[in-house]
């Protein structure tokens, strides 16, 4: 059936020949049409053009458009956002899949709302592992509502469940170009300063776990976007949520680092935390190599089970004053 709405469907690919078929499959065939789907490539070297042009001869809504240089995939999605005709943008990556229904639930959502431009719709997802066959629900963090605390405390939601309109990505500006990775969770930041968020829990997109050059494998990117998003919305998370909330981000990246072996970045990354707690401290330690990981492990998880015992102890006082 023909969308009520128009729909621009945005694909950054790079060397996806092999899987941007099974990728159009999902997209093209889906219960509530888009009006195109726009596959931004960023400089293959395989022959990802050629299957998408061969692609698009049978489903003309598919097109494709070459990046000059290789600029990376928030580039590649501004451009698809600037070529869109849709009023509306929906995300997918060039290696996942759609269900079928993915767009017919996201505009009924939508329609709820009488399509408030200033709405970002999205979902869970399916976690699939191609070597095994195993298939998971992926429960990603609850963002309903006005959500731009919830998402500076944690990251959520995934680029290839979002829906959200064209007017709403170019009042924030489109995407930055700068994000090393956790690209949506800045994105979706951003979007929530502005627009109600609409969560369908429901898995209506898989996530492929598979072998290849992807950024969440790269280690020292993960933790480098990690940071930036850290450092990029420093003043907002101390504002909107709390001084703890910053240092528990530092500290959990920090941790992150030391645990991939990278001491002398989780040392940068902690003196940017604000204050001292004995927690700080010891990871600070750690960092220095005074002591190591496996240490803090049992120290916290020791300091945790006395922390749990006195509070336990204070109930029951209580009770009894009662």
């Amino acid at each position: 059936m023909a969308s009520t709405i128009s729909i621009s469907v945005v694909i950054p690919a790079h060397n996806r020949a092999k899987t941007i078929g099974y990728c159009l499959d999902s997209v093209c065939n889906q219960t509530a049409k888009p009006l195109e789907v726009i596959v931004v490539d960023d400089c293959s070297t395989d022959n990802t053009v050629q299957v998408v042009n061969d692609y698009s001869r049978l489903h003309p809504l598919v097109k494709v458009v070459e990046l000059a240089h290789n600029s990376g995939a928030q580039a590649a999605r501004n451009r698809g956002i600037v070529e869109a005709k849709g009023e509306w943008i929906a995300f997918q990556d060039s290696d996942d899949e759609w269900t079928l229904d993915k767009l017919e639930k996201q505009i009924s959502a939508l329609a709820k709302t009488g399509y408030d431009p200033l709405t970002v719709v999205h979902t869970d997802a399916w976690r699939h592992n191609p070597v095994s066959g195993e298939r998971k629900i992926w429960n990603v963090q609850l963002c309903e509502g006005w959500v731009h605390a919830d998402l500076l405390r944690a990251p959520a939601p995934l680029f290839p469940a979002m829906l959200t309109s064209k007017s709403s990505l170019i009042q924030i500006g489109l995407l930055d170009e700068a994000v090393p990775s956790y690209q949506e969770w800045d994105t979706a930041i951003r979007l929530a300063k502005k627009c109600r968020f609409i969560h369908i829990r429901e898995p209506l997109f898989v996530y492929h776990i598979h072998a290849g050059e992807t950024i969440s494998k790269d280690n020292m990117k993960n933790i480098k976007g990690y940071q930036y998003i850290l450092d990029k919305h420093r003043e907002d998370i101390i504002r909107v949520c709390d001084i703890e909330t910053l240092n528990r981000h530092l500290e959990e990246n920090a941790l992150k680092a030391m645990r991939m072996g990278f001491y002398t970045e989780a040392q940068q990354i902690m003196k940017k935390t604000i204050g001292t707690s004995f927690h700080i401290a010891l990871i600070k330690c750690i960092a220095r190599r005074i002591i190591s990981i496996h240490i803090y492990t049992f120290v916290t998880r020791v300091v945790r089970r006395i922390w749990l015992i006195g509070e336990d102890m204070s109930i029951k006082n209580n009770i009894r004053v009662k």
